[in-house]
């Protein structure tokens, strides 16, 4: 969500810009419409009128299984070419001011005029963790790694990616529960499921960096195409329940084919097609991380106030949702007209 400079000096990579932009709204949509669903337990909105209700749906399903791990994908992969050009101290201080701060005041906000819990900061919060642990390994490893160095394309690299994944979500979910968060100091949120998910994907990013993937290679793309069908197909006709033994199993497996494999179709189809921008795209992709900061907030609100207006459900839900991507926008916008804000918009 944090805007970086181009991937390479000659030009912008707009179609990641692009793909930010676009996950972004995805997960504004995906909060709008958790309160109307069974999933919205510990949310900070519950609907009163009867046929205010949602059954999972496949923005939904997509969104648990791709757009949080192609955010931690997409940050890895403009980290070391950010690390490249600033060095140790100013790559963390600039991740401090675009990460930590805007969470914390978002966070202090939140706690002090909004009664219920607001855990989406939770992703600025982790990836700044995975930004400094990056820059550590760095700067302890300066001897051995030298700046912008390149790695060739392997294929089995990416699958060796993959079922490192799937072991380690299987390990993990032995003892945690998806969707379930903790608080640490009762400041720092995060997803004891996922953490070790989200952290290898961070890592994909980098290593896709180094590796020079979504500019290259097609044949890696026919390949995810191919076992990601091949494992829907197999979970769909073989019925297997999510909730029982071998199911969760199939699903947790099925979850990190669709981070490495899906990601990796998604970026490169984003990179090959959508790799143009016009002024008011633009606009938005520089004020993505503002609408990610204010949305909840102002989901809220509205949500509360228009909780008895008996009008036509889908219209109501789009209104809302139309009215907070506004209304997080402008006020980015114009908060990013002060010198001083800018620097943590």
């Amino acid at each position: 969500m944090t805007n970086e400079n181009a991937l390479t000096n000659k030009s912008r990579n707009y179609g990641l810009d692009n793909l930010k932009l676009f996950i972004c709204l995805i997960v504004v949509t995906v909060h709008a419409m958790l309160p109307y669903t069974p999933l919205n337990a510990h949310w900070y909105f519950t609907p009163s009128l009867p046929g205010e209700s949602l059954s999972n749906n496949i923005i939904i399903d997509t969104n648990q299984l791709l757009s949080m791990p192609i955010f931690f994908i997409v940050a890895g992969y403009f980290v070391p070419i950010s690390y490249d050009k600033q060095g140790f101290k100013l790559f963390v201080w600039k991740k401090t001011k675009r990460l930590l701060i805007p969470a914390f005041v978002v966070m202090a906000y939140c706690m002090i005029f909004i009664p219920e819990p607001m855990y989406h900061i939770w992703f600025l919060q982790n990836l700044f963790l995975f930004c400094l642990v990056y820059a550590l390994f760095r700067k302890l490893t300066q001897w051995w790694i030298k700046e912008d160095y390149r790695l060739d394309i392997s294929i089995p690299v990416l699958v060796g990616c993959f079922i490192i994944l799937s072991a380690v979500n299987l390990f993990v979910r032995q003892f945690c529960y998806v969707n379930h968060f903790t608080i640490l100091f009762n400041i720092l949120y995060c997803e004891p499921a996922r953490f070790a998910e989200y952290f290898l994907s961070f890592l994909f990013g980098v290593v896709a960096r180094r590796l020079g993937w979504f500019k290259k290679d097609s044949k890696l793309l026919i390949i995810g195409t191919i076992i990601i069908l091949i494992l829907n197909s197999v979970i769909m006709f073989s019925r297997i329940n999510e909730s029982n033994y071998i199911g969760s199993r199939l699903f947790t497996i099925l979850e990190a084919c669709y981070v490495i494999f899906g990601s990796y179709i998604i970026i490169w189809g984003f990179n090959k097609i959508l790799n143009k921008s016009a002024s008011f795209i633009a606009s938005l992709t520089e004020n993505s991380l503002g609408i990610y900061l204010f949305h909840v907030p102002l989901l809220y609100y509205v949500q509360t106030y228009t909780k008895t207006w008996e009008i036509y459900f889908p219209l109501k839900l789009a209104l809302i949702l139309l009215f907070v991507v506004g209304t997080s926008y402008l006020l980015s916008f114009l908060l990013r007209k002060s010198k001083f804000i800018r620097q943590f918009l």
